[in-house]
């Protein structure tokens, strides 16, 4: 009960401050789209043989990239709601656009960084040729519109100083191609290489600042617009990387409702700011207040995330739903998609059901609104 206090609590105080709206608007942004993680089961099961923890969390168990039959169910689920317009349901897949060239960089004995763009990722992965013009499919319904989640899903810089140090553990899943391994001496916010923008040394800013502007050129180039949304990996992203950021033009960042600033002191330095707040670099700040996560452990069923929409719209606020791919992708184990479909299947029916006057937006559409 004192818990269930405490969460209704949390609901509400997060979402009285910021921008408000008499419209009832759901947006679902769903993290880690693009981005390879682990490359099949016949690799999960080669790194558990050789001693990796690869079993211990499921996105290193379950995600990968989706293929086209991936998205061909996710976007049946989503056009069988419809909202009080007769949309269907919309999802924004926050999306990396560029893997590690694994060849290219082994063979620069791992002194240089180089990148793919995941579509090549995709071909080399054995996914279906169409799966790249499903996503524009989705985008052309306006069901499934990419926003920037970064150029890759990975902290470069650390990760390739292990590889030159030999490290067993990053080498082993290095030739695997697998990069979301545990290994000593990381420092904890930068976990299984995980945060594009985690850096720990002044000099390695300049490859941040580059990287930036470069994945935003390539989300360009993929998907034929600019990005509305950026969204850092694991919610990391320094207060001095945000002049190069601002030269995007992109107008809205993800900042949580704290935003940690590692810095290279050993010391970490919040910030925190409302729901379209305005920084003094143009760009506006914003933050999710929802959460739908239906493979994980903790997960209890739908009513977690009603509860956190209700407060939303309490308070006027749009309910921006968090969540990730993992929940949807069935290429190392069909049954964990089949799991995650069902319950966003209840999740939408149960939102229409409950508030007549739903309508769903893509972040784009929700951002644009606010602009205006």
């Amino acid at each position: 009960m004192l818990s269930f206090i405490r969460q209704n609590f949390r609901n509400n105080i997060k979402n009285i401050p910021g921008w408000r709206t008499v419209q009832k608007i759901v947006v679902i942004e769903c993290d880690d789209w693009g981005g390879i993680r682990m490359p099949s089961k016949e690799v999960y099961d080669r790194l558990l043989k050789d001693g990796l923890s690869v079993d211990k969390n499921r996105f290193t168990r379950y995600d990968t990239l989706a293929d086209k039959q991936d998205l061909d169910f996710l976007f049946e689920t989503l056009c069988s709601v419809r909202d009080s317009k007769g949309r269907p349901a919309v999802m924004t897949p926050v999306s990396n656009v560029a893997n590690p060239d694994f060849e290219r960089i082994k063979a620069s004995g791992f002194e240089q960084y180089f990148y793919e763009p995941f579509t090549v990722t995709l071909q080399k992965n054995g996914r279906d040729p169409a799966t790249f013009e499903s996503w524009k499919q989705g985008i052309r319904e306006g069901i499934f519109v990419p926003e920037l989640h970064g150029r890759e899903h990975l902290t470069v810089q650390l990760w390739l100083k292990k590889l030159r140090e030999g490290d067993r553990k990053v080498r082993l899943a290095f030739e695997n191609e697998f990069v979301s391994v545990d290994t000593e001496g990381t420092p904890l916010p930068a976990r299984q290489f995980r945060p594009e923008f985690f850096f720990d040394s002044p000099h390695q800013k300049s490859f941040l600042d580059k990287s930036i502007v470069s994945g935003t050129e390539l989300f360009i180039n993929l998907f034929g617009y600019k990005p509305t949304v950026f969204v850092p990996s694991n919610g990391i992203f320094h207060s001095s990387l945000e002049p190069a950021f601002s030269l995007t033009g992109i107008p809205f960042i993800y900042s949580g409702h704290g935003i940690p600033d590692y810095n290279t002191d050993g010391t970490v330095t919040w910030r925190r700011h409302t729901f379209g707040q305005k920084s003094p670099l143009g760009f506006r700040y914003y933050m999710r207040n929802c959460a739908f996560e239906p493979t994980d452990n903790s997960y209890t069923g739908i009513d977690f995330t009603l509860r956190q929409v209700e407060a939303a719209f309490r308070w006027h606020k749009p309910a921006l739903i968090s969540s990730h791919r993992v929940n949807f992708v069935g290429k190392i184990n069909p049954a964990n998609r089949d799991m995650g479909l069902s319950q966003l299947k209840l999740l939408l029916k149960a939102i229409v059901k409950q508030w007549r006057d739903i309508e769903f937006m893509s972040s784009r559409e929700l951002f644009s609104l606010i602009k205006e």
